[in-house]
């Protein structure tokens, strides 16, 4: 891609932008403070720290509140790591119930049906070792219907618990919940309520439970101005604050929440106004957090550009600023991904192999904190009839064995899960399936530069399009038959396989 071509493309994503900014008329016409916003329960005005009755209020004085310390007991001793070389591999997986078995009720007939919509899991363990899996049902997606539902997995057994309604707003569709267990047993439930049917008219709610789920809390407002949507849990900071991933629906950004209470009384929003944040992350949504070994935080996102890869973006002083979002050797058809770290450190990445389908179901195990990838194996391609959608996942590692469990949306007929652990997804030698990036062309499985008028430099030709260094090669690079060089794939890196440059889709 030519210097023009890029500015071109960045000028696109701008006038997208404004155009957005244009239609969301709640979110418009609002004032920003650099990095922190909040309603005051009906999206018209903002004060600095306070959303509606159930939080502090500001200090009128102007003196900055008094700091917020939970009473939660963080453990900062490495326990269990379970290493990879003492697993015997695992793998299972299977249908929390039977497709199309759990009835829902459209408003508009009131005759109970089981053709109905399972979608946008999520999964965490209780304190005893229990998997719970939260995700929402109803008629389709935004039904009036549509309430929040869950079902859990005893150790020691094989069946899944009857599903129940776990949080229903009758008046409301109620969809993406993001279920997280914090350090002490209490669950916390995020739930985006659709206030006028659609994504775009979400306010954030939050139910929490301190007997594993018997009874719940009355549902607490996060935000009620429109337009922040969830998808996935919390990450506890180095610092004991509580970082929420969020996605602004109306612009497609990454945007995010911290709290120095989890959520009790007090709570912060947190994202980049600026224009030049605006095109270094556009079009990256439902961010999946990870801790980073020096004390960063880094984010995939769900990819809405032309590079249909994961992307992923990097954050130093705890959610307030990132870096620009950067693609990664993994693909992204437009659909939500998680990831996870494990005790031991390592990464492992839940996707769709592939640029333009929700399917296969596939992990990728990262050494390097999810920068690049040593293992890729495929957890669910089983499509007899061809056309599947085996997506939207969530994941989670058991602190009591160490195995790796996933959730995801089976076809929207049912929950599906996965059961692994690290050993087996070691094992794995699949190929990385994605499109080159703009400015690159595939030429045998591998991405080149394109020619530019073809002019390729001293050392390189123009061949089929592509800029092809002529052999002698560098250390890192092969000599075919053809007199070209070649990447020759790096140590303990899975290979990848490009499906065609961008241009060509």
């Amino acid at each position: 891609m030519t210097l023009s071509d890029r500015e071109r493309l960045r000028l696109g994503w701008l006038c997208l932008v404004l155009l957005l900014l244009c239609a969301c008329s709640d979110e418009g016409d609002r004032p920003i403070d650099g990095d922190k916003m909040a309603s005051d329960g009906d999206g018209d005005s903002f004060d600095n720290d306070a959303t509606d009755g159930d939080r502090d209020e500001v200090e009128e004085d102007g003196e900055a509140e008094e700091e917020r310390e939970i009473d939660v007991e963080i453990d900062e001793e490495p326990g269990e790591t379970f290493p990879p070389e003492l697993q015997t591999p695992l793998f299972e997986r299977g249908l929390i119930l039977p497709p199309n078995s759990l009835p829902c009720t459209p408003v508009e007939t009131g005759v109970p049906q089981n053709n109905c919509n399972h979608h946008g899991s999520t999964v965490t363990e209780l304190a005893d070792g229990t998997v719970a899996a939260v995700w929402y049902h109803g008629e389709y997606e935004k039904s009036l219907d549509s309430r929040i539902v869950w079902s859990r997995l005893v150790p020691g057994t094989t069946e899944w618990s009857p599903v129940e309604v776990l949080y229903d707003d009758p008046e409301h569709s109620d969809g993406n919940p993001a279920v997280w267990t914090r350090e002490d047993g209490r669950l916390y439930v995020f739930v985006a309520t659709l206030w006028e049917g659609s994504w775009d008219s979400v306010k954030l709610r939050m139910v929490t439970s301190d007997d594993d789920g018997a009874n719940w809390s009355d549902p607490m407002f996060l935000r009620e101005a429109y337009c922040w949507n969830a998808r996935h849990r919390p990450l506890r900071l180095e610092d004991g604050r509580l970082l929420l991933p969020l996605y602004q629906e109306c612009l497609a950004l990454p945007v995010f929440m911290r709290s120095e209470d989890d959520f009790e009384s007090h709570w912060e929003e947190l994202y980049d106004a600026t224009g030049e944040s605006f095109l270094d992350h556009v079009g990256q949504i439902q961010p999946a957090l990870i801790r980073l070994g020096g004390g960063g935080v880094a984010a995939l996102t769900r990819d809405g550009t032309a590079a249909h890869r994961i992307q992923r973006m990097e954050s130093f002083d705890g959610g307030e600023s990132w870096t620009p979002s950067t693609p990664i050797n993994l693909p992204n058809s437009g659909t939500s991904i998680d990831q996870v770290r494990l005790l031991d450190g390592h990464v492992v990445v839940v996707f769709n192999n592939s640029p333009t389908l929700r399917f296969p179901l596939t992990v990728a195990l990262s050494l390097d904190e999810g920068r690049t990838f040593t293992a890729i194996r495929t957890v669910n391609d089983d499509c007899p009839e061809g056309g599947c959608s085996f997506h939207y996942p969530s994941i989670m590692q058991s602190k009591h064995d160490g195995t790796i469990w996933i959730t995801y949306t089976h076809k929207r007929e049912t929950i599906g899960w996965v059961h692994f652990n690290e050993a087996w997804l070691a094992q794995g030698g699949e190929l990385s399936r994605f499109f080159c990036l703009p400015g690159e062309g595939c030429v045998d499985g591998t991405c080149y530069p394109v020619c530019d008028d073809g002019n390729c430099g001293d050392d390189r030709s123009c061949v089929a399009g592509v800029c092809r260094r002529v052999c002698p090669c560098e250390a890192d690079e092969s000599c075919d038959s053809g007199g070209y060089c070649a990447p020759i794939p790096a140590p303990n890196r899975v290979d990848v396989l490009c499906q065609g440059d961008w241009l060509e889709r």
